[in-house]
């Protein structure tokens, strides 16, 4: 194909028709080849209001994507291809990353029972992942391929969690973060947030939870 031919043609065509033809590209890319081009111009965009419960029902459908193995593409491994993600084990992480951000932004505008709804069904398949279920395929999966600041996602969690939940449900929630957060050298600061977060009651109680089920909160000196 002729480059600069091609690029004569499409200097002569008008918005709408670039717009499909981009739009038409966008369709034939892999998860890769979108972030690569359009990514940076994503992060430009200014952040705009986040239609909470549009987005609750976005997620509604990912979550039952995920558990009926819509995302899940497995192959024979072996010691030449151990190292390949299928695209929809990279397609679902993408899509859980956006997610998590727009769960983000909906707690910084303060509807928080739609943000822990949100938050609730997304770890929730986190937590599935990560336990083996069919949820995506690759010979090594974690976390820490989701893009984005999983910490900060976590914080927001929290922040909603301590702003409308009972002592219990808080620490219901925050418990099995802060013992995964364990099993992954604290990384993401869990039991820092909740503790920063919460109140009085949601502390003392989650307090006396993670010393009755002796549950670490920091590295071991």
């Amino acid at each position: 194909m002729d480059k600069a031919r091609l690029f004569e043609i499409l200097e002569k065509q008008d918005l709408s028709a670039l717009i499909d033809l981009l739009d038409s590209a966008y369709d034939e890319m892999d998860t890769n080849q979108r972030r690569s081009v359009f990514g940076e111009i994503v992060e430009k965009i200014s952040t705009s209001v986040i239609d909470g419960k549009e987005l609750l029902k976005e997620i509604k459908v990912f979550h039952k994507k995920s558990l009926n193995r819509k995302y899940y593409a497995p192959f024979n491994v072996n010691s030449k291809n151990y190292m390949h993600i299928p695209e929809k084990t990279e397609e679902w992480f993408e899509t859980l990353g956006d997610f998590l951000e727009n769960s983000t932004r909906v707690v910084e505008q303060g509807e928080h029972l739609l943000a822990i709804k949100c938050f609730g069904l997304l770890y929730e398949l986190i937590d599935k992942m990560e336990d083996g279920e069919e949820i995506v395929f690759a010979d090594e999966l974690g976390s820490w391929m989701i893009p984005g600041d999983e910490k900060k996602f976590i914080s927001a969690y929290i922040t909603s969690l301590a702003g409308t939940s009972t002592p219990e449900e808080f620490t219901k929630v925050t418990l099995p973060l802060i013992r995964r957060d364990s099993c992954e050298s604290f990384a993401n600061k869990v039991y820092s947030s909740a503790i920063g977060a919460a109140n009085k009651e949601q502390r003392a109680y989650l307090e006396g939870e993670i010393k009755r089920q002796n549950i670490e909160t920091k590295p071991r000196s």
